[in-house]
């Protein structure tokens, strides 16, 4: 399988995804199932991401290629955080009152009746809210992290039996790297602030043993799945498509740059399309204000 199969089914899969965060009522039926089919997406996107910081003629190129795709994807993407949080604490306001409000509670902080709802109501009220930031931005400390890492495997050299010192400060170098990397994504906060950096790594330091690469990724899955097994089992499809994988662009890159541009913009663009058709009103009325 080539790269170019591989893209056509991360971008099939992340916007059944998108189109269920933006459209779909959390936690109905179809909201799950579209869900479901995204899953892929994530191992298929760290997968090429290490496979494009390997073979790219410019790593630095690469990584501000990415950081200015995410920047413009972020004018959408904060526009959608926004009405899911202003959403989340209208849903929360109205059943707080719902339940007595100040009469009942003989508070205006909602914060004491919160504590007495079990998790699934919560989840139910606050409803699947999307990070601050986009996966992009994500993927670029990923590729920061991928950076260091690759420094610190040239440094290192490869694991000897006979000198455990060296394989101490290889590890604990290593494994310092990727907590850095999970906690800035989860300060930030970004999209996927703990799988993506797993699966990026993995797919980094098992990239030439395929079999490996597949259990690590496996591992990995059941640490993205926390929406119960089936979320999991979505996840292992990827897996043997990466396994797949021949090493090929699947096209001529010289004769057809277009292509890789075409897959760039269409991270925002799509993004574009999704919140305008479903907030345009708001958006019309923002830009309306201003011309006022």
């Amino acid at each position: 399988m080539t790269s170019l199969v591989l893209k056509i089914v991360l971008v099939v899969s992340m916007t059944i995804d998108h189109i269920a965060v933006v459209y779909l009522p959390y936690g109905s039926n179809w909201y799950t199932w579209l869900r479901m089919f995204g899953r892929p997406a994530m191992p298929i996107a760290c997968f090429l991401l290490v496979q494009g910081f390997l073979k790219t003629s410019s790593r630095r190129k690469y990584t501000v290629r990415m950081l200015i795709t995410a920047v413009i994807a972020e004018i959408f993407w904060i526009f959608l955080w926004l009405r899911q949080t202003m959403s989340a604490d209208a849903a929360v306001k109205a059943a707080y009152e719902a339940a007595g409000g100040e009469a009942t509670w003989g508070t205006a902080d909602p914060t004491e009746w919160w504590k007495t709802l079990d998790a699934a109501t919560k989840d139910g009220l606050i409803g699947g809210i999307v990070p601050m930031l986009n996966v992009l931005f994500t993927f670029v400390i990923c590729l920061l992290m991928l950076s260091v890492l690759d420094k610190l495997q040239k440094r290192f050299g490869e694991m000897l039996p006979n000198q455990l010192l060296k394989n101490l400060g290889y590890m604990f170098s290593m494994v310092a790297v990727i907590i850095v990397t999970v906690l800035v994504c989860l300060i930030l906060p970004m999209d996927y602030p703990l799988v993506a950096p797993v699966a990026t790594t993995a797919c980094y330091i098992f990239r030439e043993e395929r079999k490996t690469l597949m259990v690590a990724l496996a591992i990995a899955g059941i640490l993205a799945g926390t929406g119960g097994a089936v979320y999991i089992l979505a996840w292992m499809i990827a897996l043997p498509l990466i396994y797949s994988y021949n090493g090929s662009l699947g096209y001529d890159k010289a004769a057809k740059p277009w292509v890789r541009v075409l897959f760039y913009a269409y991270y925002p663009v799509h993004l574009a399309i999704l919140v305008e058709t479903k907030y345009f009103h708001e958006i019309f009325d923002s830009f309306s204000l201003f011309g006022k």
